[in-house]
């Protein structure tokens, strides 16, 4: 499985991905994972890597006072930022933190006990997803929805290639959570499920000056130390010559119905 990088819990770097995300982006995510999760007032949802709270916030408003949704996180760090935009939206009655590892989430999940669970961008951080997969399907209500998201194989596939120049290299082997999306998460999923639905998302991001595309680079596992101040440099001569830098965030998307 992935490899938990320097960047997977920490909360600021998250924070930052998810602001280039917002204001160089062309579409929001959560519109997509929203419509496929099917969600809808008073259900139970999980929330599997949570992070800062991209999905949970806005899943707690539509789900309303009479659902609730369990947000599950390795880092307290990032569950201290989500209780705080709670609390600034009034929805800390409907969120229940939960500081916990992907591989122990069976000590903390009843059986039949939710309506959906969600994992974005965290799943392919398990060491046994086999196991992982098994007790989301067992802690689902029949008809409950389990989707799950992450990088597809050819995810920024433009600032991969504008890293791969600067750092003189040429790799072109899939990334962890690429390798899980694409095949062991798939066949996982089929496995326990039975059946799958993939579905895609792109997000064009076009970023419009040299250090917004750096701290874009920088708060995630490309990100690497050595080649900092040449990265800098190329993204500056590339804005002399151009009034934008744009990559695409692909994603793949695995949704599954507990029958």
């Amino acid at each position: 499985m992935a490899i938990i990088g320097e960047f997977n819990t920490d909360s600021g770097a998250l924070e930052k991905r998810i602001n280039s995300h917002e204001k160089f982006g062309s579409t929001d995510i959560n519109d997509w994972i929203f419509k496929n999760l099917e969600i809808s007032p008073a259900l139970s949802i999980v929330d599997l890597g949570c992070g800062t709270g991209k999905q949970t916030i806005p899943m707690s408003k539509l789900v309303g006072k009479n659902g609730k949704i369990l947000s599950v996180d390795i880092s307290q760090e990032s569950l201290n930022t989500l209780l705080m935009k709670a609390g600034q939206t009034k929805t800390q009655n409907i969120i229940t933190p939960l500081c916990c590892g992907l591989d122990d989430i069976h000590n903390h999940l009843n059986e039949n006990s939710f309506d959906r669970i969600l994992s974005s961008f965290s799943l392919y951080y398990s060491q046994n997803p086999r196991n992982v997969i098994k007790t989301i399907y067992n802690s689902l209500k029949n008809g409950g929805i389990f989707f799950f998201c992450g990088p597809s194989k050819d995810n920024n596939e433009e600032l991969k290639s504008f890293h791969n120049k600067i750092k003189g290299t040429n790799n072109s082997q899939l990334s962890g959570g690429a390798l899980f999306m694409e095949k062991t998460g798939q066949q996982l999923a089929k496995e326990i499920f039975g059946s799958i639905d993939i579905l895609h998302f792109e997000n064009r991001l076009r970023f419009d000056s040299n250090e917004a595309l750096y701290n874009y680079w920088s708060s995630y596992n490309l990100y690497d130390r050595e080649i900092e101040n040449d990265f800098f440099s190329e993204a500056k001569k590339h804005f002399e010559q151009n009034a934008i830098f744009e990559t695409t965030k692909r994603v793949l998307g695995i949704k599954v119905k507990k029958q």
